[in-house]
């Protein structure tokens, strides 16, 4: 067939239709690419992770507002010195050589008294495992909790979207990781080998209950920078102790008796302004002392090696100034069995009744003290009183539906069982548990955690989610 040729390319052999179409290659090799969306964070999933988990944790806020207060530009509110004056006190400080569970007990743990213990985690191996690279290498895959929703329900999310996002957050009041289950969870229990308990805290009476009635005690922490914890009191009256291994920690207490909405800086913040951490440490905290000079306040920093000990009923909270991994843990020991169990006979009446019977079974010494400690303040648990009768100024109880088949009389008895087992100085008990068992119930450890948590030797950590 006769080739058409263009009458511009007349004599040169090159027919239109080729014509056209290199002029249209020509064109899409000159037309720019098309931009890819930009991401901030290294993992193409991290922001959609990120942004389900916001959406979980605060529905008040979209995850375009959470960093709208611009605490990011703000490095000067983390690393400015504590003002310390009359009012401002700061937590008292001990070496950890300088201590031993002895003196400890006696000077700090007997008289409620806070206290920070330098370099007394110094030598744990988490002190090298738990840093970021290290964690990611032997959990990136392993999901941990970040938050919660309205309903309660637990907002998971993988370790290396996590680590992505604290990396590249600018957020005022980042995403906090809290896991409870190191123990349960097979996927991360062998961090429980990476610390140990310190021996400064010796007994946990909490462990003679039964796995499921225990409520919350322990929690392994991963805490951006401007990440914290509001104030408030530990449940239960519980002592806690929090060990840093990287990163640092800007802590406030108030006394017990310093009234809730004084400590938690009830009214002292505008409709259009925040109460988070980084906000309560920003203007609350001031506004408090400006407006309550006669109120004393303790702040101080606990740096990696570092832990701190808060006894029951102190209200404090915590600012992450770096970012920060810690472990923590709230316990019953001698000094704080009485406080303790007068909060959960009342708060948690099945949880006190189910103690109270190991406690005879496992520490008929504890057991008697207990007793006591009711026969005293003519208070009588739920199994003593008539069915519909309720605690005076209760009108209600959580566990109030429950029921038991024991009697009384039952409770009351002593069927030669083991004592408390009194060490070489005498003066404090530890618990020694019996050789029989019976079901669903399981041979308890006093020093350190149930069998199944054995750690380097004993393992309690400090604090409630809150005294992270």
């Amino acid at each position: 067939p006769t080739r058409v040729v263009s009458a511009t390319r007349r004599g040169t052999g090159i027919s239109h239709l080729e014509m056209t179409l290199a002029e249209a290659e020509t064109q899409q090799t000159e037309a720019p690419e098309r931009k890819r969306p930009k991401f901030p964070y290294s993992h193409r999933r991290t922001q959609k992770e990120v942004n389900r988990a916001k959406r979980g944790e605060r529905r008040d806020l979209k995850t375009s507002e959470w960093g709208k207060f611009g605490y990011a530009d703000r490095e000067d509110l983390l690393t400015k010195p504590i003002e310390y004056d009359e009012q401002t006190r700061p937590i008292l400080r001990v070496k950890a050589e300088e201590v031993d569970p002895k003196s400890f007990f006696e000077t700090y743990a007997k008289k409620h008294q806070p206290v920070i213990i330098e370099g007394a985690c110094a030598n744990w191996p988490a002190m090298t495992r738990w840093n970021l690279d290290a964690l990611e290498d032997r959990f990136r895959h392993v999901s941990f909790k970040v938050g919660e929703d309205d309903k309660g329900k637990k907002i998971k999310m993988k370790l290396k979207y996590f680590l992505d996002y604290m990396r590249h957050q600018r957020d005022d009041n980042p995403l906090y990781l809290f896991e409870t289950e190191m123990e349960d969870n097979l996927h991360v229990n062998s961090l429980t080998r990476d610390f140990e308990v310190p021996d400064l805290f010796p007994d946990d009476y909490l462990n003679l209950m039964n796995k499921d009635s225990r409520p919350p005690h322990r929690w392994w922490c991963i805490g951006p920078k401007r990440s914290g914890t509001t104030v408030h009191v530990d449940p239960l009256a519980t002592t806690a102790w929090n060990a840093v291994t990287h990163g640092q920690k800007h802590w406030v207490l108030f006394e017990p008796g310093t009234p809730k909405h004084i400590a938690k800086g009830k009214g002292f913040k505008t409709e259009d302004e925040d109460d988070e951490a980084i906000m309560y440490f920003d203007f609350i905290l001031p506004r408090i002392k400006k407006a309550h000079p006669e109120v004393r306040v303790y702040q101080g920093l606990q740096n990696p090696g570092d832990i701190i000990f808060v006894p029951g009923r102190w209200w404090h909270g915590v600012l992450n100034t770096e970012d920060c991994v810690a472990v923590t843990q709230n316990y019953c020991g001698d000094d704080n069995f009485e406080v303790v169990w007068k909060s959960i006979r009342k708060d948690r009446e099945k949880v006190a009744y189910l103690w109270l019977r190991n406690m005879r079974k496992f520490a008929p010494e504890l057991y008697k003290r207990a007793v006591a400690f009711n026969t005293r303040d003519n208070f009588r648990m739920r199994h003593e009183r008539a069915k519909g009768e309720r605690l005076p100024g209760d009108s209600s109880s959580s566990d109030s539906s429950d029921s038991s088949s024991d009697e009384a009389a039952d409770m009351r008895k002593n069927a030669g069982l083991q004592r408390l087992d009194v060490n070489a100085e005498g003066d404090r008990k530890r618990i020694c548990t019996s050789e029989e068992s019976t079901p669903p119930l399981k041979k308890p450890r006093i020093n350190g955690f149930s069998d199944s948590a054995d750690v380097i030797k004993e393992d309690r950590v400090s604090q409630q989610p809150a005294t992270a």
